[in-house]
């Protein structure tokens, strides 16, 4: 999508891959809970919480439950067809289904996400577009250009060490990335990210 070393990103690109990064995240999300509630345990409270990461909301959980718990519904099947064109992308699942045992595991998710804090949490896409570094420095500071209420924004970050490679690498061969983390955004301001998890993005299937 992005040439070696683009410094800016494409907002026609960015539109394009919306539809895909919505998709893909959904996919990724019902995957997990397929997952969760597949086994014969309740899924542990860290378990719960690293499925935040991947798309599983307390929202989503809702959802289900109220689709399957409905009169006219006893299970529910969610297909993906992905564009031949393109391969789908990593990790992904092809199909789910939901029945009512699962969903009482969906709703025991559901209760402890309603308390967590997630929702102060942001998922950006973007390009790695800026370095700061010292030679002594624990830590480095990255640019990750992205489209933020449809504008394009840098936002600033501090990154550990393996991160900080991985966002060199993403940059020098036009990977987009996804980030995830606190976001604060001031008007006019600087936008920068606590992050809380960096990597090249999972929907591009680079």
């Amino acid at each position: 999508m992005y040439e070696r070393g683009q410094n800016q990103i494409d907002i026609e690109v960015e539109e394009t891959l919306f539809d895909r990064r919505v998709t893909a995240t959904m996919s990724r999300a019902l995957g997990v809970l397929e997952e969760m509630a597949g086994t014969d345990r309740v899924p542990t409270p860290s378990e719960i919480t690293d499925s935040i990461g991947e798309g599983v909301s307390y929202e989503l959980c809702q959802a289900l439950s109220k689709v399957v718990n409905s009169d006219a519904v006893d299970s529910l099947d969610v297909t993906f067809n992905w564009s031949r064109v393109a391969a789908a992308p990593a990790g992904t699942t092809l199909k789910v289904e939901f029945n009512r045992d699962a969903i009482a595991i969906v709703e025991r998710v559901s209760d402890q996400l309603k308390t967590s804090v997630y929702s102060r949490e942001h998922v950006i896409y973007g390009l790695v577009t800026d370095f700061r570094r010292h030679p002594d420095d624990e830590t480095g500071k990255v640019g990750v250009q992205a489209l933020l209420q449809r504008r394009s924004r840098t936002i600033w970050m501090d990154l550990p060490d393996t991160d900080y490679h991985t966002a060199v690498h993403c940059h020098d061969t036009g990977t987009a990335v996804r980030v995830r983390g606190v976001l604060t955004s001031p008007p006019g301001g600087t936008a920068t990210m606590m992050v809380v998890d960096f990597g090249p993005d999972p929907s591009v299937g680079q």
